[in-house]
């Protein structure tokens, strides 16, 4: 992944940020300066530094090496699918569209009301999920 993605990446930010916040947290809580971590740590101020900036990519041995001088631990554990269900409901939620789209059913024209993001999402609704149907008209109805 590209720096700039990481930085476009909200999910990455709003993790990151937590960690962030959490070492420099310590560290004033242990009344450490940049240099205390310096010398107990063996980095470099600049590479201490970048840890607490969130559009960095911290490299996992300088972490790891902040983390075991301020006496912290990091956890990996697996998401509970319940919490990750929630979450991708919230976020698919975000910047959905309201859509007219006119098909045409054997004879007869109908308008059907579309949530999608793009014209182009609520065509690929409409045709998957009723292939018979030909969209005439799409128009965005109400922006999300």
């Amino acid at each position: 992944m590209s720096k700039t993605k990481l930085e476009n990446n909200n999910d990455y930010i709003d993790n990151y940020s937590k960690i962030a916040n959490i070492i420099e947290a310590r560290r004033k809580e242990l009344g450490l300066s940049l240099k205390d971590l310096e010398e107990s740590t063996g980095l470099c101020s600049p590479a201490i530094s970048r840890l607490t900036s969130v559009t960095n990519r911290p490299r996992l041995d300088t972490l790891y090496r902040v983390l075991d001088a301020l006496d912290l631990d990091l956890k990996i554990v697996r998401k509970d699918k319940e919490s990750t269900q929630k979450y991708n409901m919230v976020t698919k939620a975000k910047n959905i569209n309201q859509y007219n789209v006119w098909v045409k059913k054997g004879t007869t024209i109908d308008l059907l009301k579309v949530k999608a993001k793009t014209k182009y999402e609520a065509r690929q609704i409409i045709s998957e999920t009723n292939p018979e149907w030909q969209v005439c008209t799409i128009e965005l109805y109400c922006k999300g």
